[in-house]
């Protein structure tokens, strides 16, 4: 059935894609290379710090076992500090992750109060979609407290992906605005500074948002930068070489180490359950490996 279906996708491709790829996708192409500046980043020492956290958790019988955690790394894979909550009670995954992102807010003030402080603070995800999505008045506030904290680190707020559709919504698009800046070619360069105008933002804070490639051939990011409305392209430019420096294949090195120092797996969640007694009742789905 599997192969009949890969086929059918294969013959039906461009007809599903003109769904996308309808009569205004080569205005909104146009419009996005306006839009888009070529620059190759020179690259600049910057004593990077990178913030990521993480949660999961496992059902046993009615009841949640879940971990949170959140690491500050920089990009010589030193850890700053770490934060983290585990525990058993009956919790949705969206209370976990509104947790994740206080944390994340919480230990990046702790890094700003250090005595050597960073020159850029790269936090992974959108403070957009933690704003629209985190609707509490603690997390509002804490994000707030942050932002009066700022004096030489700059804040960024980094993702692979994004689903925002702030530039080309006007002139019909259909896909994220991402994508179509993907579209453009593989040469590195950047997007020209657009303010995020989303009404839910008011009075929380002010976003800028560019999307970036550090490198030739390599995937475009998406950089929201915090209070900072006036950026000129050769301000944008700095921020650019500072992130390159210490980057791989397009990516900040100070996130995929936090990432990687801060995933929790399946396999963590079991061990921790082993200690605490906790398991299933064999059943239909164990003999399924599920």
């Amino acid at each position: 059935m599997l192969s009949d279906l890969y086929l059918d996708a294969i013959k039906n491709k461009e007809k599903k894609l003109s769904l996308i790829h309808d009569v205004s996708f080569p205005d909104i192409l146009k419009i996005a290379s306006e839009r888009w500046i070529e620059y190759s980043p020179e690259k600049k020492e910057t004593f990077s710090v990178g913030i990521d956290s993480s949660w999961n958790k496992k059902s046993y019988q009615g009841i949640d076992l879940f971990v949170i955690d959140c690491v500050a790394v920089t990009s010589f894979n030193h850890i700053l500090s770490t934060r983290w909550k585990y525990g058993v009670n009956t919790i949705s995954g969206n209370s976990l992750s509104s947790e994740a992102m206080s944390m994340e807010i919480d230990l990046s003030g702790s890094v700003i109060d250090m005595e050597k402080k960073p020159d850029i603070l790269c936090i992974d995800g959108s403070i957009i979609s933690n704003v629209l999505h985190n609707k509490s008045s603690r997390y509002t506030n804490k994000v707030q407290n942050l932002l009066e904290k700022i004096n030489d680190t700059l804040i960024l707020f980094i993702s692979k992906n994004s689903n925002t559709k702030n530039q080309f919504k006007e002139y019909g698009s259909k896909a994220a605005d991402i994508y179509y800046f993907n579209k453009l070619g593989l040469n590195p360069g950047f997007s020209s500074p657009n303010i995020n105008t989303n009404s839910n933002l008011s009075g929380i804070v002010d976003v800028v948002e560019i999307y970036a490639r550090l490198s030739p051939f390599v995937p475009l990011i998406k950089i929201e930068i915090v209070n900072n409305l006036s950026l000129s392209e050769s301000e944008i430019q700095k921020i650019v070489d500072m992130i390159c420096y210490h980057s791989i294949n397009g990516y900040p090195y100070c996130l995929k180490l936090a990432h990687k120092s801060c995933k929790i797996t399946n396999m963590d969640i079991k061990r921790i359950a082993s200690v605490y007694g906790l398991k299933n009742e064999f059943g239909s789905r164990d003999s399924l490996n599920e």
